[in-house]
């Protein structure tokens, strides 16, 4: 804030102090011109002190929790938004796509290409936010620099007897969601937001009002699902959430049973691959299958579904 006075010698001083940056002090003949340098050297305090850290909690509850969009999931963008900004200068005006590119060949020394390219999209998105919303005065820089390639589509799904294995290794409050998962190919979020209100039991759905794309989307329920949600919504308060535990601690669980189990290539989301591999494979159509799985497009779709050949020949008889 700023602090205008009158000096014995009759000029004008200006002060302006903000929370962790160093005070700066001008004396002038006029009232209006301290209280003009006052405003710029506001402005320009405010950007300098502008750094990752300090605004990721702003950006986390406006950008992420507010809008209910979550890409990669809260813990994963919390982690990212960490790394980045013990890898890159402080202020975020003082950023260059020099010091991006730098920041991308060292990353690329530690973690996969794919890890590399999440991290400069968020950061992309985390300075148009910080321009268009905050007032810094930084500019999207990451576009003057190439992104390693997009990892490619997970072709590994979870066999009946792997699933059988986890299920065998994690313990039995875990259990369920990863029936839901393997039943319903619902994220994991989306999952852990279920509520007793939201299931229509006649119907047979389940209506997700926060989705990833932001839209709203009702999930079809197969039998062992609607007999799973039964046994779980028995007694409980209609707006009580079902599974009240962290994005990471179903992660965590479950890549304990995997490792247990000596089974390669998958993590949690891998389940919401299989699931809808398992229905496009009963024959479901493109269209069912989008009404389970939510995806828009058939392109995005199909990065989802990993039919197997030998499935096919069942199929043609």
């Amino acid at each position: 804030m700023a602090t205008i006075r009158q000096l014995q010698s009759g000029k004008w001083n200006a002060q302006v102090r903000i929370t962790g940056c160093k005070p700066k002090s001008s004396t002038h003949l006029t009232r209006e011109a301290a209280e003009q340098w006052a405003k710029e050297q506001e402005n320009l305090v405010h950007s300098s002190c502008a750094t990752i850290q300090k605004l990721s909690p702003v950006y986390l509850e406006e950008v992420m929790t507010l809008s209910g969009k979550q890409r990669g999931g809260y813990e994963a963008i919390c982690h990212r938004l960490r790394t980045l900004s013990k890898g890159l200068p402080a202020s975020l005006t003082l950023i260059t796509s020099a010091d991006v590119a730098e920041y991308k060949n060292k990353r690329l020394k530690i973690v996969q290409g794919a890890s590399v390219r999440l991290e400069l999209q968020l950061l992309s998105r985390f300075l148009r936010w910080a321009s268009t919303e905050k007032g810094i005065e930084c500019s999207d820089v990451v576009k003057q620099v190439k992104l390693p390639s997009p990892s490619k589509p997970r072709e590994k799904i979870i066999l009946p007897h792997e699933y059988s294995m986890i299920m065998d290794n994690v313990s039995d409050r875990i259990k369920p969601i990863i029936t839901l998962a393997y039943e319903t190919a619902m994220r994991r979020g989306e999952i852990l937001s279920l509520k007793p209100s939201m299931i229509n039991f006649r119907k047979r759905v389940i209506h997700l009002t926060h989705t990833k794309n932001g839209e709203e989307r009702d999930v079809p329920l197969s039998t062992t699902a609607i007999a799973l949600l039964t046994q779980l919504c028995d007694g409980r308060n209609h707006d009580s959430i079902l599974f009240p535990y962290a994005d990471y601690t179903i992660s965590q669980a479950f890549r304990r049973a995997v490792r247990k189990c000596q089974i390669h290539g998958v993590c949690f989301h891998s389940l919401r691959h299989t699931a809808i591999t398992r229905y496009a494979e009963k024959g479901l159509s493109t269209v069912q299958l989008q009404v389970i799985s939510g995806h828009k497009s058939i392109g995005m779709l199909a990065r989802y579904s990993h039919i197997r050949a030998s499935s096919v020949s069942d199929l043609m008889g």
